[in-house]
């Protein structure tokens, strides 16, 4: 490790003068480092030089050539034939051809070679012939190393190469620097005459790291050593530098990364950016921000002679090729060179930052540009990448930690066009839909300005989603999609488009359109692409899974809605404040499917996990689920409350929704035994002839029929049975209609449409609405169809009358009383008993029945049919 050892063990430099600068060189092979590790690969590959009359070892400062070439000179009784040169030092006329040769002569004066001495005033072609007859007559292979030879100039170049083929493989010169030497090496390596070592022949392997680190007191586990060794990317100087710090206490274990210290800094400053030109050194330290670079970057950073200094900067500062024909530095480089950039003057900063971003963004990476655009104070350049290139409908998605909200904060405050979009969106993304509305009206108008227009549009189409009426909001949804598609700024895959559409799907869905609902999103679903549209998927996922869910198609929602989960819980991180509702949503929709499925614990779950729900929708949804579950666990009272507290919200925004829940309450009261007051409830919808409230249709039907109206609940049916509805109100109205044929007498055709609703419900195992069918249509399951139904459990199980132990007529007319709602002691005062006797007959009806609570009693005698012998 030539570098090391001299950062390490100076050697002592004779004084320098202008008048010898033969004196600033070094002769002799210098010895091995103090931690000197032996590399078998790389010596193995140097071996092959014995053949040949040209080595060249070129790779960056560091990377131990001297070492290297050192080791293998003294190996096998080389040295007696080979002479050494290191072109060391400052001197003004180091450079010079004269310096050169004068070395040259010197080395072969040391191995015993008589040489006339080197004239400037004679023309090579005279002097070379009797160097090269002199080094054939002396009778064996000499050899001279050329040591730090990149100091020298190309003038030499030609001359060298003469010298070569004038002695005919009697001399050997290798070559020791930062890159090659200027000769025509093609001729070499066409003949086969050459040996070549680079930087990726002398990276140390990680049994090297280990070896090098244990011999500076260091012994980290293999795991570690890995981690080190790819971070230094094999880098000799840098893992001693690193090891030493370690060692010292200077710098804490663990990752690769907190190894890097000042030392390395200084390093890599001094021995790698200074030596280089100004233009070569502008180009490292723009290549660097990115994790590649390729020939189109260079040229912007460098110009026409960025193919040159490319080529110079793979040999001094280790960019090495990868594939595609990029370029990339080895992390330890690549950070150190980024932390040398922020120390440069703002204004040299501030250009190449900018010329990376422009860079970055026609490549694609916009995360990258908007950072550097943001970190060379290029307001404009990165309002305009938020705008045009949509990064502000990440800032939508991403959780509080995202990259683009980190990078763009600092645009707030800076006047830019950016300001308050940013303000707006950040505002939105952590719910404040008061606080996104405010800034959107504070930017200022710009009709000519297409691409912020519809940003701004867009924003307030999510934002209405979240916090406006349906009607606004379907508004401004479908403003924003014809503002983005007139100004033909916005790809239609994009994140701000996808969003747009999404809001309207929501939009449509909250007014009860369903196939334009589930066309909208699935739409947007088929257009998803890429990792940074997966939340918008997700959530388009999730509210196709509700409109299955509110349609009665269990099976697709419950696996649309585990598949949106699924998706959600991959994201970093997981950020439920996002306005996306996805997760809401997909709960909701679950919740649906357990509780049309009689699993009332699992619909409690699911509605409890949704909460809080950022959507009017799903928020009024989770509180019909739960009204569900109070009323299936003997709550009607509480459940009916719940139902109608949730419709009086509802009614100023959502008039749809609030229907919905009106409908629900009418079901609830209808299966309470109450049909007028289910009619009473239907009466009071906003629209109750709307095509979209089928359910409402159905629930009409089956008052009208307890009630004996046949008339009515036929029309009512007709308007169901003579389309094409969706499962759930066919299911439905299949019942009915086998409850009216049952009272008509015609237990055959009410079988018939028994039949044919359980086919429709059984793929979907979709019980509710035979748990909550008349007990003519319960006792027709229990008699005709249980047998072939085995899916339905207990949601249609008249049969259980039969296993339920005999009531004494006592206890039904206690039954009876508690129907009443009346206390114990009135049930008392009314039998003309006691009040124990009433607690033994209470108990006994508990008992026989399976239940704990007296309303639960009333409910399961009903269900049975006890109430209606």
């Amino acid at each position: 490790m030539k570098a090391t050892t001299r950062v390490l063990h100076p050697t002592p430099v004779t004084p320098v003068t202008t008048a010898d600068p033969v004196s600033a060189c070094r002769f002799g092979a210098p010895g091995p480092p103090r931690h000197h590790v032996h590399r078998e690969r790389a010596s193995r590959l140097l071996a092959r030089a014995d053949a040949v009359p040209l080595v060249v070892v070129a790779a960056p400062a560091g990377t131990g050539k001297t070492t290297l070439v050192a080791e293998w000179v003294k190996a096998e009784g080389r040295s007696g034939d080979t002479a050494w040169v290191t072109f060391d030092g400052p001197g003004e006329g180091l450079g010079e051809p004269a310096t050169f040769w004068a070395c040259v002569v010197r080395c072969l004066a040391e191995l015993g070679v008589d040489v006339p001495p080197y004239r400037q005033a004679w023309p090579s072609w005279t002097w070379l012939p009797s160097v090269a007859a002199a080094v054939v007559a002396a009778g064996r292979r000499l050899t001279i190393v050329l040591d730090d030879h990149h100091l020298v100039t190309a003038d030499v170049a030609d001359d060298v190469d003469l010298l070569l083929r004038l002695a005919n493989g009697h001399l050997r010169l290798v070559f020791a620097g930062r890159r090659a030497p200027a000769l025509p090496l093609y001729r070499y390596r066409v003949a086969g005459t050459v040996v070549e070592l680079g930087f990726p022949e002398l990276a140390f392997d990680d049994a090297e790291a280990a070896a090098l680190l244990d011999a500076l007191g260091e012994s980290p586990e293999a795991s570690e050593v890995g981690a080190l060794n790819a971070y230094h990317g094999g880098w000799a100087a840098g893992l001693l530098l690193t090891g030493r710090r370690r060692r010292e206490g200077g710098a804490p274990g663990g990752t690769a990364g907190s190894d890097i210290g000042s030392d390395i800094d200084d390093y890599v400053c001094r021995e790698v950016l200074d030596p280089l030109p100004p233009q070569a050194r502008r180009l490292l330290l723009g290549t660097c921000v990115a994790g590649e670079f390729d020939g189109e970057l260079a040229h912007d950073l460098a110009g026409p002679a960025a193919d040159r200094l490319v080529r110079l900067v793979e040999c001094c500062a280790f960019a090495a090729a990868t594939n595609g024909g990029h370029h990339a530095y080895p992390p330890v480089v690549r950070d150190a060179l980024r932390r040398q950039l922020t120390h440069e003057t703002p204004g040299e900063q501030a250009e190449v930052r900018t010329i990376v971003a422009r860079r970055l963004r026609r490549d694609g990476a916009r995360d990258a540009a908007l950072r550097e655009f943001v970190t060379a104070g290029a307001w404009d350049e990165a309002a305009e990448l938020l705008i045009e290139d949509q990064l502000v409908g990440r800032l939508l998605s991403e959780g509080p930690d995202g990259v683009v909200r980190a990078y763009s904060a600092p645009l707030l405050g800076t006047a830019s066009r950016a300001d308050l979009v940013v303000r707006a969106a950040t505002r939105l993304a952590a719910g404040d839909a008061a606080g996104c509305a405010d800034a959107l009206t504070r930017i200022p108008g710009a009709p000519t300005d297409t691409a912020l227009r519809g940003c701004v549009a867009a924003l307030d189409a999510v934002r209405a989603r979240l916090a406006s009426d349906a009607d606004s909001a379907l508004a401004a949804a479908e403003a924003a999609q014809r503002e983005l598609g007139e100004t033909g700024t916005f790809h239609p895959v994009g994140p701000l488009p996808t969003l747009v559409r999404l809001a309207r799907g929501v939009a449509l869905l909250r007014h009860g359109a369903f196939d334009l609902a589930r066309a909208a999103f699935e739409e947007t679903a088929a257009r998803q692409d890429g990792r940074s549209l997966s939340a918008p998927h997700a959530d388009c996922l999730a509210h196709l899974a509700l409109t299955d869910a509110l349609e009665g198609y269990l099976a697709r929602a419950e696996h649309t809605a585990t598949e949106a989960l699924t998706a959600l819980a991959a994201l970093t991180p997981d950020n439920p404040g996002t306005p996306f509702g996805g997760q809401a949503a997909a709960h909701v929709a679950l919740a649906l499917v357990a509780l049309d499925r009689c699993e009332p614990g699992t619909a409690w779950h699911h509605a409890t996990a949704a909460e809080p729900a950022p959507e009017p929708l799903t928020r009024h949804l989770a509180q019909q689920v739960t009204a569900g579950v109070e009323a299936a666990e003997g709550h009607p009272t509480a459940a009916a409350s719940r139902l109608h507290a949730a419709l009086a919200e509802a009614t100023a925004t959502d008039p749809w929704t609030a229907d919905h829940l009106r409908v629900e309450a009418a079901r609830l009261a209808l299966v309470e035994g109450h049909p007028g007051l289910a009619l009473h409830e239907l009466g009071q919808l906003g629209n109750p002839h709307a095509p979209t409230h089928l359910d409402a249709v159905v629930v009409r039907a089956a008052a009208h029929t307890r009630r004996n109206e046949d008339g009515p609940a036929q029309r009512a049916l007709a308007a169901v049975l003579d389309g094409f509805p969706p499962l759930r109100p066919r299911v439905e109205a299949l019942l009915v209609e086998a409850e009216r044929r049952l009272r008509h007498h015609s237990p055959t055709r009410a079988a018939t449409v028994l039949d044919a609703s359980l086919r429709l419900a059984a793929p979907e195992r979709l019980r509710l609405p035979f748990r909550q069918a008349g007990r003519e249509v319960r006792h027709l399951l229990a008699t005709e169809a249980r047998g072939a139904h085995n899916w339905l459990g207990r949601a249609g199980d008249a049969s259980e009358t039969a296993r339920v132990e005999t009531l004494t007529a006592r206890e039904r007319e206690v039954l009876g009383y508690l129907t009443e709602l009346l206390t114990t002691e009135e049930i008392a005062e009314a039998m003309v008993v006691s009040v124990n006797t009433v607690r033994t007959h209470v108990r006994g009806i508990l008992r026989k029945l399976g239940v704990n609570r007296r309303y639960a009693a009333v409910r399961r005698a009903r269900e049975l049919g006890l109430l209606d012998e």
